[in-house]
């Protein structure tokens, strides 16, 4: 796929900083601060380059980058402390796995989330725990595994309501809902639970957690944020499917009842009927 101008002045950006990282380290080595602060940029450019061509659909050049940050972390020359290097390669996987998300190859997607998952559970510097856990739902969801889509949600919700690893969204997360890195990750993780609990056939559950996303999509985007008027739009969407469900039961069970009064006053003419003979019998279950 040709790159546009900004595309390749980003890449000539990205084998600059590959270049000065290289002459750094034969200068000043690997323990140096400023070596360690030059690597770490440049996997931050790595990751965000590549959710970058990864909005555009270039997976190719996406994925490249992301392997490239692969590479310079798990590479036998080490860099930082191993908390630092944990925290960083969790990115990487968390955005390949959207990358392959978005590319439709769900198993695989799921098991970079859960790459990311673990090494973000064994570092004290993990960027954002609650993000992979929404990372895992929505790919859980797509498998139709709606129950433990549901338990990683619960778990995102619980850290965030802790106020912990409330760091900076990791790229290529929201890409499925369209947005900017500075959106709501709680209004987003109500939202997916709404969803996951409508999966599951738990109504009730479903829309309040629809009317929370709305709620907290107002307080920290505003009323007039295109994810404000999305998540008004599928709360209001869910009440009505659910008011009209419940219709629907009701005229059920009133059918059944005017069945009922119907066979009730109809059971001594049936009897005078089978006496005569003009009435067959259902035969007998076995």
């Amino acid at each position: 796929m040709p790159h546009s101008m900004r595309d390749n002045a980003a890449l000539e950006g990205i084998t600059f900083s590959e270049k000065s990282l290289a002459n750094r380290v034969k200068a000043m080595g690997t323990g140096d601060e400023q070596t360690v602060l030059k690597w770490k940029q440049l996997n931050t450019e790595y990751n965000v380059t590549a959710m970058k061509f990864l909005q555009t659909e270039d997976f190719d050049t996406a994925l490249d980058l992301l392997n490239r940050a692969k590479q310079l972390i798990t590479a036998d020359v080490k860099f930082g402390d191993q908390d630092d290097r944990r925290k960083l390669l969790a990115i990487t996987y968390n955005n390949m796995s959207c990358i392959y998300k978005r590319r439709g190859l769900l198993k695989t997607a799921l098991s970079f989330a859960h790459k990311a998952l673990k090494l973000e559970t064994e570092s004290c510097k993990a960027d954002n725990p609650a993000c992979t856990h929404l990372n895992l739902c929505a790919i859980l969801s797509r498998l139709d595994r709606h129950q433990h889509a549901l338990q990683h949600c619960q778990c995102a919700l619980e850290l965030l309501e802790r106020g912990e690893h409330m760091g900076g969204v990791t790229p290529g997360l929201l890409n499925d809902y369209q947005d900017d890195p500075d959106s709501s990750i709680l209004a987003v993780c109500y939202h997916n639970m709404a969803v996951e609990h409508e999966h599951l056939s738990q109504s009730d559950a479903a829309i309040q957690c629809y009317l929370k996303s709305v709620e907290v999509a107002r307080q920290e985007l505003g009323p007039s944020h295109p994810v404000t008027i999305a998540f008004e739009r599928r709360a209001r969407e869910a009440e009505d499917k659910m008011e009209a469900k419940g219709k629907a039961s009701a005229r059920g069970r009133e059918k059944k009842s005017d069945y009922d009064r119907t066979l009730m006053a109809a059971g001594p003419k049936i009897k005078a009927a089978r006496a005569t003979g003009t009435v067959t019998r259902a035969p007998a279950r076995r």
